[in-house]
C-alpha cells in the first residue's frame, strides 16, 4: 500500500513538473508572438505616421530630356557624414555642408532608358561580370540598369543634359537637411527598401519606385538599396576632415570613385545615407547603377506637382 502511494505520488509529481514546464514553454511562445505582433504594429504605426507627415507635392519637379522626373532639392545647409559611433571612420567627422539648389532624378535610370541611349549613340551595352543566376533576372527593361562603369553613367547623364550628383548632393537628397541615417528617418523600418534577402518581396532588383514608405525627405525612391549609385567624386577616406563648407566636390584626383546607397545585396547597416563605397572607375557590377542630377535653372522652367 505504501509502495503504491509512493508510486502514485511520484507519478503525480512528475506529471505536475512536466505540465509546469509545458506551461512555461507555452507562455514563452505566446509572449514571443505578442512581442513580435507589437513590434509589427509599432512599425506599421511609425510608417503610417511618417506618411501622414510627408507631403512631397511641395517640391518642384521637372521632366529631364530622357523623360525622367527630377525633383528640386532646395538650397541650404545639411549635416553630412556620421557622428562618432554611428558610422565608419571615412564618414567622420559629421560636418555642415551648404549646397545651392539642384535637381536630381526621382528614380534610378532603367535598363530601357540606357538601351535608348546605347541605340542613339552606339555606346556599348552594360556588362555584368559576375552574377550566379540567370542574367535576365536583373536585366529586364523595367529594372534599374546595372553592370556599367562610372564613365558609362557619366556619358548617359551628359547625353541627357545632366551629370552625376556629387557625394554631397546625393547624401542631402537621401537624408535631408537633418541628415537622417536612412532616407525615411533614424530608425530602420522593415519593408522600406530592397535589401539582401527576399523578405522585402524581391530577391534581386526591383523596378524603381516600389517602396513608398522608403522615400527620402524629398520624395526620392530607392536611395537605400535596390541598385547602388555612382557619384561624381573621387574617393578620399580623409576628405571630410578638410572638405569646404560650400559646394564640396571631392578630391581633384584619386584611385577610386565613390558609389552610394547600398544595393539589393547589402544589409540595412550598409544602406545608410552616409555610407560610402568605392570602386575603380572602369569597374562594372551587378549591384551598381545610377541616377542623374543637374544644376537648378531659371524659375520660369515648367514644373508639375508630385
Amino acid at each position: 500500500m505504501k509502495k503504491d502511494a509512493l508510486y502514485y505520488g511520484t507519478l503525480v509529481t512528475f506529471i505536475a513538473f512536466f505540465l509546469m514546464i509545458g506551461f512555461f514553454i507555452y507562455d514563452a511562445i505566446q509572449s514571443s508572438r505578442l512581442a513580435s505582433k507589437a513590434r509589427s504594429m509599432n512599425t506599421e504605426q511609425a510608417r503610417e505616421g511618417q506618411e501622414r507627415l510627408r507631403d512631397f507635392s511641395r517640391f518642384r519637379t521637372i521632366k529631364g530630356e530622357d523623360g525622367s522626373e527630377m525633383v528640386l532639392i532646395p538650397e541650404g545647409p545639411f549635416q553630412m557624414g556620421s557622428l562618432a559611433g554611428n558610422g565608419d571612420s571615412d564618414e567622420m567627422p559629421q560636418h555642415a555642408v551648404y549646397l545651392p539648389a539642384f535637381y536630381i532624378d526621382r528614380k534610378e535610370v532603367t535598363q530601357a532608358q540606357f538601351a535608348r541611349f546605347s541605340q542613339a549613340t552606339q555606346y556599348p551595352k552594360p556588362v555584368v561580370p559576375v552574377f550566379e543566376e540567370e542574367l535576365s533576372l536583373i536585366t529586364r527593361p523595367e529594372l534599374p540598369v546595372v553592370g556599367l562603369s562610372w564613365d558609362a553613367a557619366e556619358n548617359y547623364c551628359q547625353w541627357s543634359g545632366k551629370r552625376l550628383p556629387t557625394e554631397a548632393e546625393w547624401e542631402k537628397a537621401a537624408g535631408g537637411e537633418q541628415g537622417y541615417r536612412w532616407p525615411w528617418g533614424n530608425d530602420f523600418l522593415d519593408r522600406t527598401a530592397n535589401l539582401r534577402g527576399d523578405e522585402d518581396g524581391y530577391e534581386f532588383l526591383a523596378p524603381p519606385g516600389q517602396f513608398e514608405s522608403g522615400r527620402s525627405p524629398y520624395g526620392l525612391y530607392d536611395m537605400a538599396g535596390n541598385a547602388a549609385e555612382w557619384a561624381a567624386d573621387w574617393y578620399d577616406a580623409d576628405y571630410y576632415k578638410t572638405a569646404p563648407f560650400k559646394v564640396p566636390k571631392g578630391p581633384e584626383t584619386g584611385k577610386f570613385r565613390v558609389y552610394r546607397g547600398g544595393s539589393w545585396n547589402e544589409s540595412s547597416v550598409n544602406a545608410r545615407a552616409a555610407k560610402r563605397f568605392t570602386a575603380a572607375q572602369h569597374q562594372t557590377s551587378a549591384v551598381i547603377g545610377f541616377r542623374c542630377a543637374k544644376d537648378a535653372s531659371s524659375p520660369g522652367e515648367e514644373s508639375k506637382s508630385n
